[in-house]
């Protein structure tokens, strides 16, 4: 595959029966190196508002769409978690409801959790903001308030956290193995998020003791790629998502993975840094091997 020079120098090793200059890895849609040049876009991954940074390419509409169907869900879902916490600098959308209508309001959480209820008058109908003002929000009284509604479903934010692991994998090894049709599940689940397509505890928000990055397996029963990642807003989340190798069914991993509890321990060597798994035809031929067959050792 040819280097797509306007954005980023890629030269990927390409796989069997691919004749193209750049394919979208979520869609697999093939595009020429002068169409590439207009049809793909930089991805943040995960995305910039929770910390990412641009690693990889994918098409405009694969941008798109997993912008406004998962990776929102994903965000509010972090801010979700913040807000019940009451943290610093987590203001957000309320609303009270007693009586004449609904007062729409800002939250405002102070660095020592003091908190302010911002009301502006411009955008409440006067009359009840005249009731509100005059009946409910007098001095000491309690009053109870609702969040606005956030998109947190939980299919979505489930498919942003694979789409996140996968990318990041990706533009680590490029095709080398994951244009094989075993990923296509995956590249399914990520873009249609709501029936199960692969089974679910493929991942997990659970704190682990490694840092980020990409970690091959030492046990074959859930042989394939450990990847961690972290999420960031006001604190820091870890994710840890396992994609499988084509040697092992997603449902047969997630059933050994559930095997897993807190004394478990789990072997894992990380894939080296100094391997290049764009360019290196033997450093290639090293991971595809080690993909398809039951070696431990890269």
């Amino acid at each position: 595959i040819q280097p797509f020079t306007h954005i980023y120098q890629l030269k990927l090793i390409p796989p069997t029966g691919m004749h193209s200059d750049y394919i979208c890895p979520l869609c697999m849609k093939n595009y020429s190196q002068e169409i590439a040049k207009q049809e793909l876009t930089e991805e943040d991954v995960p995305q910039k508002l929770l910390g990412g940074q641009r690693i990889t390419l994918t098409c405009k509409q694969c941008n798109n769409t997993c912008g406004t169907n998962i990776d929102v869900h994903l965000l509010e879902s972090i801010k979700s978690i913040e807000q019940r916490a009451f943290l610093p600098g987590t203001d957000r959308t309320v609303y009270i409801e007693k009586g004449e209508g609904r007062l729409k309001a800002t939250l405002k959480v102070g660095k020592d959790k003091e908190m302010f209820l911002n009301i502006d008058t411009k955008h409440n109908n006067p009359k009840t903001w005249s009731f509100y003002h005059e009946n409910v929000l007098l001095e000491d009284s309690i009053i109870d308030i609702q969040d606005a509604p956030l998109k947190r479903d939980a299919r979505r934010v489930s498919a942003a956290i694979l789409k996140n692991a996968y990318l990041i994998l990706f533009a680590r090894t490029g095709y080398t193995f994951l244009s094989d049709h075993f990923y296509d599940r995956l590249r399914q689940q990520i873009m249609t998020p709501e029936p199960y397509i692969l089974p679910e505890r493929l991942w997990t928000f659970q704190n682990v003791s490694v840092p980020d990055g990409i970690y091959l397996t030492k046990d074959n029963r859930y042989r394939g790629f450990f990847v961690v990642y972290s999420l960031r807003q006001k604190q820091n989340y870890r994710v840890c998502v396992l994609i499988p190798t084509p040697k092992v069914e997603y449902l047969f991993a997630c059933m050994e993975l559930r095997k897993i509890d807190g004394k478990s321990m789990i072997r894992v060597i990380q894939l080296p840094d100094n391997m290049d798994f764009m360019c290196d035809k033997k450093s290639v031929k090293r991971l595809y091997n080690w993909a398809y067959g039951w070696n431990l050792d890269l």
